[in-house]
């Protein structure tokens, strides 16, 4: 029992460390839209706004969703630091058709899977995603981004998602803009 309580306490200590944007108390209750047509979702995505983490960095950052032969999504990321490119291919699943807006999604096999839920979108210009993974109810560690299928987006609807982010009591005051200028394509 106490080598499992270490063991946790280890693990929340390193989430903490990893993730930069951790908060106290458990995940706030987010709504996801009600249905998600993954064909019409798949493409490149570009970056908006995005809540800090240590595993992305740099600038340029964009995704693109291609659907695999065995139903599974794969999931390229790809940014440029310090003049290089960086990237992550990893894969997605929706777990459960009937909660189609949420998905996991990991970029390492045997790692275990994050959540990626779709907030809302309306697949030709914009998506809001966000995760939330709880510590024991005591802490939980948030991400959240603002794609868009160009790499602008109107920011009258930035500012709308956000707002929707924050009607669920999000602080959405973590999003930082990231840097789409002098991309390649």
């Amino acid at each position: 029992m106490y080598k499992s309580l270490i063991l946790t306490l280890l693990f929340a200590v390193l989430v903490f460390v990893v993730a930069q944007v951790p908060s106290f108390g458990g995940c706030p209750t987010v709504k996801t839209q009600e249905n998600l047509d993954l064909t019409k979702y798949l493409g490149y995505w570009y970056e908006i706004l995005v809540f800090p983490t240590t595993f992305e960095t740099g600038k340029c950052t964009r995704a693109k969703y291609t659907m695999k032969s065995d139903g599974t999504i794969e999931v390229y990321n790809r940014g440029i630091e310090n003049g290089q490119e960086v990237k992550a291919i990893g894969e997605a699943y929706r777990p459960d058709d009937n909660e189609p807006t949420k998905l996991l999604v990991r970029f390492a096999a045997g790692t275990p899977y994050g959540k990626y839920w779709v907030i809302h979108t309306d697949y030709d210009n914009y998506t809001l995603i966000y995760s939330c993974e709880s510590i024991a109810g005591l802490a939980h560690v948030e991400f959240a981004w603002v794609l868009s299928r160009n790499m602008i987006l109107d920011p009258a609807i930035t500012q709308q998602l956000k707002d929707e982010l924050a009607s669920y009591k999000v602080d959405v005051s973590k999003f930082k803009v990231s840097d789409q200028t002098d991309c390649p394509p």
